[in-house]
């Protein structure tokens, strides 16, 4: 096989770099023209909403026991699996009400999974119901409709479980904003920079679906042709409101024993605090290793300006750093790409002088006595030097993320 020689004169790298800079010029001439179309057809949405043309979506709302709440608290009341047995030998149907499902106490199902008196595939349905709301909470921050996705999925499960995974996935490295305007387009840009191009985009992906569905099943037809600005505005939002509403239902360790896709879901990982975390203490490092680069990536994005870190996520790290989350992983064992974020980390959140906080290479910040030398510390100079790297202004003391919970101020 041939290998091109490269370029060793001044003038061929000249004529190299011209090429370049020609093709940099189209792309952002393309990518100009792209973002004109988009703001034009949202445009023309507008007008049409406002003659009344189209419907406006409206936020889902997630079904809740408003109407019943001696019902939902007489569910959770129980403590044992007597009335879940009656249900499973004379009436099994009452199962297929995933609000009632879902309301009894993980304890209870727990016991279930445990007794021989109900059969495997009983179990699995109901672990996987139990927990059927954080997967619409997770297919409306994707961009998908819960109503759509729960039909497909009868007909087509893996190829709709490869799409939530692929879409997941995506969602983690770009953050909403870049994800829905990229949601229907074959290229797309991490949070890093790094630039992918898939066979197909996931609008293409989940229409293809939906026209199987519809062909296998004429007279149960669903359609979902919500503009992705609209999954944006309508949809994300919505899935984030709703896991708050759900996840009252949810025991600490319940996550544990979710399935690892629900476990991974970005709404999940979002919201993962202390309480829930812990739980994982005792899972194999490949399990909760990737779980602290995601929250780290988090802490990454918001120093470098892409999205705020959750609270949930800040608070997390208070946990490794200063208490008994320091034994949670060997944090040696962390991507290299994270490594030094997280030396940041320690040095941000450490407690100034107690010695069983966990050391970092920068000195950690002092205390309120020392105020006015915070803002040259070390590892304020370091955030500012990555900072200034992405042509971003320097960020003082009071600016950096976990200052905006109370913490390292």
């Amino acid at each position: 096989m041939a290998f091109e020689t490269p370029p060793t004169n001044p003038e061929e790298k000249e004529a190299l770099r011209e090429q370049i800079r020609k093709l940099e010029q189209q792309l952002a001439e393309k990518e100009a023209k792209i973002a004109g179309a988009e703001k034009t057809a949202q445009a023309e949405l507008e007008r049409m909403y406002t003659a009344g043309e189209l419907e406006r979506p409206v936020e889902p709302k997630q079904s809740g026991w408003d109407e019943a709440p001696d019902i939902r608290k007489a569910l959770r009341n129980m403590r044992n699996t007597d009335e879940v047995q009656a249900w499973y030998q004379y009436a099994r149907g009452i199962f297929d009400d995933e609000l009632l499902t879902e309301t009894i106490m993980q304890g209870v199902w727990s016991d279930v999974r445990k007794s021989e008196k109900f059969d495997s595939g009983f179990k699995e349905d109901m672990r996987i119901k139990k927990r059927q709301y954080v997967m619409h909470s997770g297919d409306l921050t994707m961009g998908f409709s819960p109503n759509v996705t729960k039909k497909i999925y009868t007909r087509h499960a893996a190829e709709m479980d490869s799409l939530r995974k692929d879409a997941n996935k995506r969602l983690t490295l770009q953050g909403p904003e870049a994800f829905f305007q990229s949601w229907d387009q074959l290229e797309w840009v991490d949070d890093d920079g790094k630039r992918h191009r898939d066979a197909e985009s996931l609008e293409e992906r989940y229409q293809k679906l939906i026209v199987a569905y519809n062909e296998a099943n004429p007279g149960d037809k669903v359609e979902d042709s919500m503009d992705k600005n609209e999954r944006r505005s309508v949809m994300f939002n919505a899935g984030m409101k709703m896991y708050d509403q759900i996840s009252q239902n949810l025991a600490d360790d319940e996550f544990t024993l979710m399935p690892g896709m629900l476990r991974g879901l970005y709404v999940v990982m979002r919201n993962m605090e202390v309480s829930s975390l812990s739980h994982y203490s005792k899972r194999d490092l490949d399990v909760k290793i990737p779980m602290v680069e995601f929250f780290i990536q988090e802490f990454k994005n918001a120093i470098l300006g892409k999205r705020e870190m959750s609270r949930e996520n800040g608070l997390l790290f208070i946990w490794f750093v200063n208490q008994a989350g320091q034994s949670f992983i060997p944090f040696e064992s962390i991507g290299q790409e994270y490594k030094d974020w997280y030396e940041i980390i320690k040095a941000l959140v450490g407690r100034p002088r107690d010695v069983r906080a966990g050391t970092s290479i920068y000195p950690k910040l002092q205390d309120e006595n020392e105020r006015k030398k915070v803002n040259n510390a070390v590892v304020m100079k370091r955030i500012n030097e990555l900072r200034a790297a992405k042509g971003l202004p320097p960020m003082t003391v009071d600016e950096h993320p976990f200052a905006r919970i109370g913490v390292g101020k």
